[in-house]
């Protein structure tokens, strides 16, 4: 027995409320497998960059100042 078949059987025995569980399981399944696992475009370097641009001063020394608040 494949597995398919398998599953067919196990379906067969659940209630209406476990079947609509697992239709939300399979169908939640799907959609992930559908999204694309890469990230194509712009480097996530490239987007920090981007949102830290507008940022005066130098970050640096801002954590520094806060770590010597803490000690």
């Amino acid at each position: 027995m494949n597995i398919k078949e398998q599953m067919i059987k196990e379906l067969e025995s659940l209630g209406p409320a476990e079947l609509v569980k697992a239709y939300e399981m399979i169908t939640s399944l799907k959609a992930r497998l559908r999204e694309p696992r890469t990230r194509i475009g712009e480097p996530a370097y490239m987007r920090v960059r981007k949102a830290l641009a507008g940022c005066k001063g130098s970050l640096s020394n801002d954590i520094l100042l806060l770590r010597k608040d803490r000690v």
